[in-house]
């Protein structure tokens, strides 16, 4: 099911909402869910909820960048806040929990190989509701990680691969401002791609726009 989830899924935010969704379907007394996936090289921290509910309660967790789920989400342990009203461990989340009603929660993490991929954070209503529930969030955990693993890596691929093309159009902007400086200036390339680094310094331009500008100075009589 995961699985088809994922092959289904528009984008890696949109599988982990799917993903999300399903938890809450499937472990009996969760009423949301939030799925929280660390940064890579590549990409930012991503969460994805099933619910304004468990949107809320993990956006405070982000703000503070502290909490259940980010504790799941970095030290690879589970976190069960049983009595969330009356848990003093992290105020601004229980305090947005009493706002919203969620009695306690219970962040679980994603493990591939003894690595954190993710972390589900379960809430339930009522308090210590989810104490039933932890074997079968385990396992839900368990079965997810690889498919949150996989998707993590495709989505990672495909900004490495974003990246890369825009690196390689920035490199051409600046050889072919190069070349015009060259010719400009009668200077060999190293001394043209200084002129380039000065303006970009003293504007405050980043240094592809300012070859993209010496670019579109070149009028349509004169050679590049």
């Amino acid at each position: 099911m995961l699985m088809e989830i994922l092959v289904g899924a528009e984008s890696t935010e949109s599988f982990l909402g799917d993903l999300a969704r399903a938890v809450v379907a499937q472990i009996p007394n969760a009423v949301a869910c939030g799925v929280s996936v660390p940064s890579t090289e590549w990409s930012r921290l991503l969460g994805a909820t099933s619910d304004d509910v468990a949107r809320r309660m993990d956006a405070v967790q982000y703000d503070a960048h502290d909490g259940p789920c980010l504790t799941a989400l970095r030290d690879g342990v589970t976190v069960a806040v049983d009595d969330l009203p009356g848990d003093l461990r992290w105020p601004e989340f229980t305090r947005r929990g009493r706002q919203e009603g969620v009695g306690t929660s219970l962040s679980v993490p994603m493990l591939v190989s003894g690595q954190v991929v993710g972390a589900l954070n379960l809430y339930g209503q009522t308090v210590r509701s989810l104490s039933d529930d932890h074997v079968l969030a385990h396992r839900f955990a368990e079965q997810a990680a690889v498919a949150v693993a996989l998707g993590l890596r495709l989505a990672d691929r495909e900004e490495q691969a974003r990246h890369l093309e825009k690196a390689l159009r920035y490199r051409s902007a600046i050889d072919q401002a190069i070349g015009i400086l060259m010719a400009r200036l009668h200077v060999d390339e190293s001394t043209a791609f200084d002129v380039l680094r000065q303006r970009s310094q003293h504007t405050n331009i980043k240094v592809h726009d300012v070859a993209r500008a010496v670019i579109a100075e070149i009028s349509p009589d004169e050679p590049t």
